[in-house]
């Protein structure tokens, strides 16, 4: 008996679970390549600070969600330390961000986001957490990092959207639309698609604590991006800082396909990704990878 009380207190602490801790990994070496947007790590944590039975507001959901992030940038040619050979700026970007986000219901909601950090090579730690990892884990050269983007500080924020509307008990099309605005990168960005399978809510936008049940769900869909700067591209906005004679893109989209699973207090996220050009004279006209997310609810 004191066996199965036990087992039914586990159960129910997981189900009823309104915090979480995760590691979020972009990388494109699942594809043979190491180029152009080649790593991000995230770490997060998040929790559930009110409900629909407590609520005094309109905003039956309301989340806090922390970051630590580290991106890195690399030229497709990233042993030459000849500048006029890499077709991609080096960058590290290092930052952590707050996010509170409001949902109505759990396929309405919005939030804002505000981060603080530092590029440049060395600021960042890109180049030093780059080269050991390829030193001791890839067994391969260290890339040159000859000339990068230039350290600096920063802060940005944004402001999301979120809706999805379902067709029926196992299809929906879902939407998040951003603005975000500062001095490392100012740009509108839209992502849609279609969400396929069992999973109630918006399991495929950030850390969701809404409804939280085992299943698993599909998403197949596109993101459009329209970026009036970017600073790991082309540096400061006001100067001519950038040590490299590179162009951005402006309007960009990347497709995308992927899967959440749920297995209370675990859920676990694939998501593929494949990017137009960021750089117009870029070598390679596209360029994938692959996000996979691990989440511990508690």
């Amino acid at each position: 008996m004191s066996y199965r009380i036990f087992l039914f207190f586990i159960l129910t602490t997981g189900l009823n679970a309104q915090k979480y801790i995760g590691l979020n990994v972009d990388n494109d070496l699942y594809f043979g390549s190491d180029r152009y947007y080649s790593s991000g790590i995230f770490l997060e944590f998040g929790k559930l600070i009110k409900t629909p039975s407590d609520s005094i507001l309109k905003f039956g959901y309301i989340s806090k969600h922390w970051v630590l992030g580290q991106e890195i940038n690399t030229p497709a040619l990233h042993y030459t330390e000849n500048i006029s050979k890499m077709d991609y700026p080096y960058n590290g970007w290092l930052f952590l961000g707050f996010k509170k986000e409001f949902f109505k219901k759990p396929n309405l909601g919005y939030g804002w986001e505000i981060q603080f950090g530092s590029t440049g090579a060395e600021a960042s730690l890109a180049k030093v957490f780059q080269n050991t990892y390829h030193t001791y884990i890839l067994n391969a050269k260290q890339l040159t990092w000859a000339s990068s983007i230039p350290q600096a500080f920063h802060l940005n924020s944004n402001l999301s959207f979120f809706w999805g509307k379902p067709f029926n008990d196992k299809i929906k099309f879902i939407t998040s639309n951003k603005i975000q605005f500062g001095s490392f990168r100012t740009s509108i960005n839209s992502r849609y698609g279609l969400q396929f399978g069992s999973l109630k809510g918006l399991p495929f936008f950030g850390n969701r604590l809404e409804i939280l049940e085992n299943g698993f769900s599909f998403f197949l869909g596109m993101e459009l991006e329209y970026n009036f700067h970017d600073y790991s591209l082309s540096g400061s906005l006001f100067s001519q800082s950038s040590p490299f004679n590179l162009i951005a893109e402006k309007l960009r989209n990347k497709y995308q396909a992927g899967f959440t699973y749920f297995k209370l207090p675990w859920k676990v996220n694939f998501l593929f990704n494949n990017t137009s050009r960021y750089i117009k004279t870029q070598k390679y006209s596209r360029h994938p990878f692959l996000k996979i997310a691990i989440t511990r609810i508690f």
